[in-house]
């Protein structure tokens, strides 16, 4: 049985609990725009982000950068509690900035996958969790300030906490035969994107069958490896897009596409617009921040 504990939401954030009393894995293909913070209120759960597979347990946080893939999946005994919480940068990034907290893409960037909190941070962060629920649920007077500045506490704990252990502890991931073959498919895929091996050729070269190389891949990440692939070379071309003169072509050719009509169904697939729409939206948008700061 699932039962939704609340659901709220305001601009540029929304936070959940989801209590589930039976097995459950995530089946679809999971990524988005927003940076999510997933708190295990009870139970233990695999985590797997981008490459890797975590093993979470209750009192843990994980954080998942924005466009980063990611899926939880059974792990121990079928009950668990979460809170999620969803942070669109769009909208949070230039009060963050100007309130003078590091910014997402650092924090999430820097530091994603599983945080290890102590008893007392775990206290407080439960507390800020449950606040930015009320404050959504009611809408009093400034509620929108008073949700970013609890979340300005949560980002500065997230950041001491990383500072002050990251020397200490080795971020836990799971290391079982599966996990780890597919983790360097993956690693692979991830920086040879523009590589266009078959399923059989990638098999052959990490020296296990094509069917068990299928199988475990989808298990673990629930795309496909050509799904996967492809995914990577979006990320890639947006990174192109953004930062290159390269033509719509020349980044099709570089990424390994077989055609350019090929690479626009694709990336309007995993980007919801095309190539040249892209570009043109990164283009307005630096212009339209560069007189801010």
């Amino acid at each position: 049985m699932e039962k939704t504990v609340f659901s709220e939401s305001g601009e540029g954030i929304a936070i959940d609990e989801v209590v589930r009393d039976q097995e459950y894995s995530m089946t679809m293909k999971h990524f988005h725009d927003t940076y999510e913070l997933y708190f295990l209120l009870e139970g233990e759960r695999y985590y797997f982000i981008e490459k890797e597979t975590y093993y979470v347990k209750a009192g843990d946080m994980v954080l998942v950068n924005r466009e980063q893939v990611h899926k939880t999946s059974q792990a121990g005994s079928g009950k668990h509690d979460r809170i999620l919480l969803q942070l669109n940068g769009r909208v949070l990034e230039p009060w963050l900035k100007g309130a003078g907290v590091y910014s997402l893409e650092k924090i999430f960037g820097d530091y994603y996958g599983v945080i290890k909190l102590s008893e007392m941070e775990w206290g407080e962060m439960k507390k800020l969790l449950l606040g930015v629920r009320k404050e959504l649920k009611q809408r009093g007077e400034r509620y929108e300030i008073m949700i970013r500045l609890m979340l300005s506490q949560i980002l500065l704990m997230i950041y001491r906490n990383r500072k002050r252990n990251v020397l200490k502890e080795i971020t836990p991931t799971v290391q079982t035969a599966k996990h780890g073959k597919v983790h360097e498919v993956a690693e692979y895929l991830t920086v040879h994107c523009e590589t266009g091996e078959s399923l059989e050729e990638l098999a052959e070269r990490f020296f296990i069958s094509k069917s068990y190389l299928s199988r475990i891949f989808r298990e673990v990440t629930s795309f496909s490896v050509n799904e996967y692939r492809n995914l990577a070379r979006v990320r890639k071309a947006k990174e192109l897009l953004a930062n290159s003169a390269y033509s719509i072509t020349e980044i099709s050719d570089i990424l390994g596409f077989e055609s350019v009509t090929y690479f626009e169904r694709v990336f309007k697939k995993h980007a919801d617009t095309n190539p040249s729409r892209y570009r043109k939206m990164g283009e307005e948008q630096n212009n339209s921040s560069s007189g801010v700061f």
